[in-house]
């Protein structure tokens, strides 16, 4: 009877303690139905119990649970609002169809405040920031400004400025900025954004933009922080005449990754000049990182600026790029199509590991900016799908212009090229392959270009379609071109 009772008193504990840590689950989450969604007729109704269940889940520090929906529709109401998301959003598979006939704008967003501090400048370079008391404690986000311009976007109308973000702990960068700042023409403006360096999560949802809508909306919004995990997003686009398309826009930020992610379409040209829009339009990052992230779009489906230790892996994009002010990028395992990956501004060193260009330029300057920077590409156990309008692996984009007037600027760097074990398939139309192809004001090329000193291609596999041995015409460039440094050409082709 002793041990009956034992053993019914244990099970009733076992209960006890189960039903406790339900009920304290339950009430550390917010559901939109405990806010209208149930009996909700209409589009707006349906937008406004997502809304406010974030809202009172961000003012009691909870999360909001999407258990039991599956598929939403809403309509953006005219005093809409970005719906504010807390450090883990899991929305569960949530199927959202979204019309938007009111204005552009992010469906969810989370930003952190910033406030002004002063930094000298000479203080930025050697990553040491305990002697300013704002800095000095805790874990921060240095966002740094110049207010000089950096160079000005020739034909497009608009200055460009750099920026750089620092992750500091106690006072002490944990990385570098991208290029030194503590420069005469320097004028350093900077705020700083407290941080938590837990990581934050926003996964597991499929949003369609409805056909029709009359105003983009943007996925995801974000601004001042630290580990930040993107997964199992997918956003799909009707075809639309809507450019200037952001659907994730992120800045300055740091440590943020893309985990499968799926972009099918942008607000972006069709056919039109500068009718440009970006799957991910970013700036100021550092240390980013995309994992099978597959997206298409018209004009391309990247846009940024200010972004050092970028990593790509297993992507399928049709391009990439880092417009202005870059350093140090890793695409291992990726397809890129038809388009470019894209930079001018670049310093450190560009990789492709593993990767296949199809149709594609490999690497393209662009020449807009003026800011032909040192740089070095290595291109490792590649394969190139050459056509006849693509079969050059670097175009340097250039203009009949003079010398940029910002010092750091100033003199017009070409790239070194390093390539291992490179697969080119080449239909019988091409019969050449170019290492670099200058192109635009070619008068440029009377001048001596800077850094570039190395061109080694080893392991060089030329074969057709039908993978037949192909004999195809390998050139350094398709215009002869003088160098400061002597440059060491190597080129050893597959046996």
């Amino acid at each position: 009877m002793v041990m009956k009772n034992r053993f019914c008193l244990r099970w009733v504990f076992a209960l006890v303690v189960a039903l406790t840590s339900f009920l304290s689950s339950a009430m550390s989450q917010i559901s939109p139905f405990d806010f209208g969604l149930r009996d909700a007729h209409t589009g707006t109704q349906r937008y406004w119990a997502l809304y406010n269940a974030h809202v009172e889940a961000r003012a009691l520090g909870l999360e909001v649970n999407y258990a039991g929906i599956d598929t939403l529709h809403i309509v953006l109401p005219p005093d809409y609002q970005s719906i504010p998301i807390g450090p883990h959003t899991d929305f569960g598979g949530l199927v959202l169809y979204v019309t938007n006939n009111e204005r552009d704008g992010a469906l969810f967003a989370m930003h952190a405040p910033t406030k002004a501090v002063s930094v000298p400048k000479e203080l930025v370079d050697g990553g040491d920031f305990s002697t300013v008391p704002e800095l000095s404690e805790g874990d921060k986000l240095l966002i740094l400004r110049d207010k000089k311009p950096w160079t000005e976007r020739i034909g497009y109308g608009y200055r460009v400025y750099r920026q750089d973000i620092l992750l500091l702990h106690d006072g002490v960068g944990e990385n570098a900025p991208i290029a030194p700042w503590n420069t005469d023409s320097t004028d350093l403006n900077a705020a700083v954004a407290e941080v938590d360096t837990a990581q934050k999560v926003f996964r597991g949802l499929t949003m369609h933009r409805e056909e029709g809508s009359e105003f983009k909306t943007y996925c995801l919004s974000m601004s001042g922080q630290c580990n930040v995990l993107i997964e199992d997003v997918h956003v799909t686009t009707p075809k639309s005449r809507m450019i200037a398309d952001a659907v994730f826009g992120i800045s300055n930020s740091v440590r943020v990754a893309f985990r499968d992610v799926t972009v099918d379409g942008t607000y972006s040209g069709y056919g039109r000049w500068r009718d440009w829009g970006y799957a991910f339009s970013l700036n100021n990052l550092w240390n980013t990182t995309f994992e099978r992230v597959t997206a298409d779009g018209n004009w391309g489906v990247f846009g940024t600026n200010n972004l050092s230790n970028t990593m790509l892996s297993d992507c399928d994009l049709n391009r990439f790029d880092i417009h202005c002010y870059g350093r140090d990028a890793l695409l291992r395992r990726c397809t890129l199509r038809q388009r470019q990956t894209q930079f001018s501004s670049m310093y450190g060193t560009v990789t492709f590991d593993s990767c296949q260009f199809i149709d594609c330029i490999p690497v393209r300057i662009r020449s807009s900016y003026n800011a032909y920077t040192p740089f070095d590409i290595e291109m490792l156990n590649c394969t190139f799908e050459v056509t006849p309008r693509n079969h050059s692996l670097v175009n340097v984009m250039l203009l009949d212009t003079a010398d940029n007037a910002r010092p750091e600027l100033s003199v017009k760097c070409w790239p070194n090229l390093k390539i291992v074990n490179m697969k080119v398939i080449a239909p019988a139309l091409v019969g050449t392959v170019n290492l670099y192809e200058p192109t635009g004001k070619l008068s440029e090329l009377k001048k001596p270009v800077e850094y570039i000193n190395k061109v080694n291609v080893s392991g060089l596999e030329m074969v057709r379609p039908n993978g037949k041995p192909a004999k195809l015409n390998v050139r350094l460039s398709t215009k002869e071109f003088k160098t400061v440094k002597e440059l060491e050409y190597i080129l050893i082709p597959l046996m």
